[in-house]
């Protein structure tokens, strides 16, 4: 055998004892993550595949380093891998959060439990402290990290903590008590040999499983996500989806019952007070939304001036101001419109939405064929895009970020919408009480992970 074979061969068998060492790790670190405890009674869990987002961040930033790294002698950038290091903390290879029901679930619904193996407390307070900008303080139970969406308290070898996706009520330092007993050991399984064991096999980088399954996959420049959801009576309506011109900067689709939402509900607006269930007595099942870009509107300032006596004189003001032009269609008879008038939330006799119930700007009330009641902020009505035929799609939404004007949304939503390009999703039934919707979200930059491009926006950058 000549050298130069001698030489392929113990590549190739370098190469394959590499491949095999790093698969084995990779598998022994799952096997040991999945059999992470949780509570027996966990009612829904999240599992954050920690490896599989390290990897496509480490080759992205490989490909794009100039991105990752200051080069420039200026302030890093807002996502810079040297702060993930000295976390303090054994990253682990799966992350678990949980929800469990416990006595201040009224308090706190949305709530996520979780924790940690801790290497160095003090570094890992530090880091918390530093880069999430978390209040540090102590208690009974070891150091205690907060912030309005997340609590932590830090004790030796571990933390635990607690977090909420949605702005909670009320302090989350009241779960403290909750959050140190919440994974006794003799009230915790194995992962892989609870009632949530087929959460390890999903696809995904963030699986969500309890009532509903939904999942995550970040990719360079983009997001995918799946999900199947519970619900009752979906509808074998015939309208099909329809076509929709591609100028919208929104565009949705609903079709089918709404009686989860609206049966036995009461909807208390302002001074005004809607019944569920009258409104499901109008509803025809399907709805159509078409957001086309901005308008002008007239409106009313008042405004205080000052008579020769010093005494303030009420003065009116007639302005122009932008307003998204928005056309809403609901299938639906004209009875609603009856129904608005009578509880008052639609002025008569000119059929436009109570100022006191929608007070940012002007939205006119019309009924259209063929049984259409539509809401629009123009001043005139717009026939529906016209369904496409026979189908039982339940949903479909694309949303055209660069046709938005980011200053129709909230100071505190706008800055997080700056690095998306397109959201796409759709909604189909798969048996006679569960739906399935997948959808993309494409960001801006094509060849930035997408999970960085989100977390930059997060801090503001």
């Amino acid at each position: 055998m000549s050298v130069a074979k001698r030489v392929f061969f113990i590549t190739m068998a370098l190469l394959l004892l590499t491949i095999a060492i790093c698969w084995g790790y990779w598998t022994y670190r799952q096997y040991r993550a999945n059999q992470a405890a949780i509570p027996r009674n966990a009612t829904s869990v999240v599992r954050i595949h920690v490896d599989g987002l390290i990897r496509d961040i480490a080759w992205n930033a490989l490909w794009n380093g100039g991105h990752y790294c200051d080069t420039t002698g200026a302030s890093p950038r807002a996502f810079n891998l040297g702060r993930w290091k000295r976390l303090g903390i054994s990253v682990p290879a799966n992350l678990f959060l949980y929800q469990v029901n416990h006595s201040l679930s009224g308090q706190f619904p949305d709530v996520y439990f979780g924790s940690l193996a801790v290497d160095d407390a003090a570094a890992f307070a530090a880091w918390l402290h530093d880069n999430l900008h978390m209040e540090m303080g102590t208690s009974d139970h070891g150091t205690v990290a907060s912030s309005e969406r997340a609590f932590v308290v830090i004790q030796r070898g571990r933390a635990v903590f607690a977090l909420s996706p949605s702005k909670p009520q009320a302090d989350l330092a009241l779960l403290t008590e909750v959050l140190v007993n919440v994974l006794e050991q003799d009230g915790s399984v194995a992962v892989s040999k609870s009632n949530f064991r087929d959460i390890i096999h999903d696809d995904g980088q963030v699986c969500i499983r309890g009532a509903h399954r939904f999942c995550i996959d970040f990719k360079k420049g983009s997001a995918s996500f799946s999900g199947q959801y519970e619900t009752e009576g979906i509808s074998t309506a015939s309208a099909g989806m329809p076509h929709f011109t591609d100028s919208n900067a929104v565009s949705l689709w609903v079709q089918g019952n709404l009686a989860g939402f609206l049966s036995g509900k009461r909807f208390d607006i302002g001074d005004h007070t809607l019944q569920g269930d009258s409104l499901l007595s109008h509803y025809k099942g399907r709805a159509v939304l078409e957001w086309k870009g901005t308008i002008t509107q007239q409106d009313t300032m008042i405004n205080y001036d000052y008579d020769d006596n010093f005494d303030p004189v009420e003065t009116l003001e007639v302005i122009d101001k932008p307003v998204p032009e928005i056309y809403c269609s609901l299938g639906a008879d004209t009875a609603l419109i009856g129904y608005l008038q009578a509880q008052g939330v639609l002025e008569i006799p000119d059929n436009t939405v109570n100022r006191g119930v929608l007070p940012l700007f002007r939205v006119g009330v019309s009924a259209l064929p063929p049984d259409y009641v539509q809401f629009h902020t123009a001043s005139e009505p717009l026939a529906p895009p016209v369904p496409s035929g026979q189908g039982r799609d339940l949903l479909y939404l694309r949303v055209d970020f660069n046709k938005l004007l980011i200053s129709d949304f909230l100071p505190v939503v706008a800055p997080h919408l700056q690095a998306f390009d397109v959201l796409e999703l759709s909604g189909k039934p798969a048996t006679d009480n569960r739906a399935v919707i997948n959808g993309t979200l494409r960001m801006k930059n094509p060849q930035l992970h997408s999970l960085v491009q989100l977390l930059e926006t997060y801090e503001g950058r």
